[in-house]
């Protein structure tokens, strides 16, 4: 599987982890930050699979629905799985909206 950053980048938008550092910022733009790491499956004492929770942001001067739409089209064709898109914000000194999505990699 490709990292979590270029699989959103393929969405057509910059990702980082953290904070964005680019210098101007985009109209639009991804963060993320991982929020767990452990094992999803043992056998023998040994983990056999891993997961990793990651927190996404989706930053959008505007419309975001669209790429909202995008944004989940990637992550479920690189087999990430979504386990929650939670309550939209609105930044009002910068004009962001802010679209929080929880992400669910499992790795064996």
């Amino acid at each position: 599987m490709d990292s979590l950053q270029s699989i959103l980048e393929s969405a057509g938008l910059p990702a980082e982890r953290g904070v964005f550092t680019g210098k101007k910022k985009p109209t639009a733009y991804y963060t993320f930050l991982r929020l767990l790491k452990g094992a999803a499956a043992s056998a023998d004492d040994k983990e056999v699979a891993g997961r990793e929770l990651y927190r996404v942001t989706l930053f959008h001067k505007g419309d975001f629905e669209a790429q909202l739409d995008k944004t989940k089209e990637v992550l479920k064709a690189a087999g990430v799985y979504i386990n929650s898109i939670d309550a939209e914000s609105y930044e009002t000194e910068t004009g962001y909206w802010l679209v929080p999505i929880t992400v669910e990699i499992l790795k064996e």
